[in-house]
C-alpha cells in the first residue's frame, strides 16, 4: 500500500504528457523517442528519423490559414509525420487532421516541382478521450475505394489513439504509454521509462519549470477568457431572442384581439375574421368562449 501511494504522488507531482509544453518538450527534442512513438503508433518500422522540429508553424500563403503542429517529423525517406496531443475534445480531430497534412504537402512542394516529390503523410493523435467514439483504443485511417473495399494508395493515414480506451486491443508497449497519457504511474517499460526520466530532468531545471507554469497559466487564462466570452455571447444572444420572442407574441396578441372586435362588432364570422387577421381559428373561438364566461360588470 505505501508503495501505492509513492507512486501515486510520484504520477501527480510530474507534469503530464497531455500538457503541450511537456509533450513538444520531450519529442520535440528526442529524435529516438519520437522515432518509436511513431512506431508504437503505426504498429510497424520506420526508418531514423532525421528531422524533428517541435511546435512548427506550417504556413503556405499569406491569406491562408497556418497550423501549428506540436511535432513534425521526416524521417530518411522523406516521409512526413505530425505528432499531435489533445487532452480535450474539440470535435474536429478529423477536419485539423486533414488541414495539417494539406499543409504538409503544399509545404513540400516548392513551385514548379512535380508532385512525385509527395511522400507519405501521417498524422498522429495521442488524445485523451476517444476521439470517435468507437470504444477502441486506436484507429486507423486511410483513404479506401468504397466500390471495391481496398485502399487507396495516395499515402495519407491517420491515426487516432485513445488513452481512455481498453488497452487490451493493442500491443502491450503501446498500452504502457496510453496509460502513462492517461496520468498513470506506469514503470518497467523502457519506453515509459526513457520518456518519464525526461520530464524529470525537466522538472529538475528551474527554467524549465517556470517557462511550464507560465505556459499553464496562460493556457488557463485563455480558457477563463473563452468561457467568459461563451457565456457573454449566449447571454447576448438569449437576450435578442427573448426580445424578438416579446415582439413576436405582442404582434401575435394584437391580431387576435383585431379578430375579437371584427367578430364582436358581427363584421366577421369567426372564421373569416381568423383569416382575415392571420390568427388560428381554435386559439381565436378559446378567447371568444373565455370572453362570454367572464362576469359581466
Amino acid at each position: 500500500m505505501a508503495k501505492e501511494n509513492k507512486d501515486d504522488a510520484r504520477a501527480q507531482a510530474r507534469p503530464r504528457l497531455t500538457s503541450g509544453f511537456v509533450f513538444k518538450s520531450v519529442f520535440g527534442e528526442e529524435a529516438d523517442l519520437t522515432r518509436e512513438l511513431i512506431e508504437l503508433s503505426l504498429e510497424r518500422g520506420i526508418s531514423n528519423v532525421e528531422i524533428v522540429q517541435g511546435e512548427r508553424e506550417l504556413d503556405v500563403l499569406p491569406s491562408s490559414r497556418a497550423g501549428r503542429v506540436d511535432v513534425y517529423a521526416t524521417d530518411a525517406e522523406g516521409n512526413d509525420f505530425d505528432v499531435e496531443v489533445q487532452a480535450e475534445s474539440g470535435g474536429n480531430e478529423l477536419l485539423r487532421a486533414r488541414h495539417y497534412q494539406s499543409l504538409m504537402d503544399a509545404t513540400r512542394l516548392r513551385k514548379g516541382e512535380d508532385v512525385e516529390r509527395i511522400r507519405d503523410s501521417i498524422v498522429v493523435f495521442v488524445c485523451d478521450f476517444d476521439p470517435l467514439e468507437g470504444g477502441l483504443s486506436r484507429y486507423d485511417l486511410r483513404t479506401v475505394c468504397l466500390q471495391t473495399g481496398e485502399p487507396v494508395a495516395d499515402g495519407r493515414r491517420i491515426v487516432m489513439l485513445n488513452a481512455r480506451g481498453p488497452l487490451d486491443d493493442v500491443p502491450a508497449p503501446l498500452a504502457a504509454f496510453l496509460r502513462l497519457v492517461a496520468g498513470q504511474e506506469v514503470e518497467g517499460d523502457p519506453f515509459c521509462d526513457r520518456v518519464n526520466a525526461i520530464i524529470d530532468r525537466k522538472v529538475a531545471d528551474p527554467k524549465w519549470m517556470e517557462d511550464y507554469m507560465t505556459f499553464e497559466d496562460e493556457l488557463e487564462a485563455a480558457r477563463r477568457n473563452a468561457e467568459k466570452r461563451g457565456i457573454a455571447i449566449g447571454e447576448e444572444r438569449g437576450e435578442k431572442r427573448g426580445i424578438a420572442i416579446g415582439e413576436e407574441r405582442g404582434e401575435k396578441r394584437k391580431a387576435v384581439e383585431l379578430a375579437l372586435k371584427l367578430v364582436r362588432s358581427g363584421a366577421m364570422a369567426p372564421e373569416d375574421a381568423a383569416d382575415f387577421a392571420e390568427v388560428d381559428l381554435a386559439e381565436l373561438e378559446h378567447e371568444l368562449a373565455r370572453a362570454d364566461e367572464e362576469p359581466v360588470g
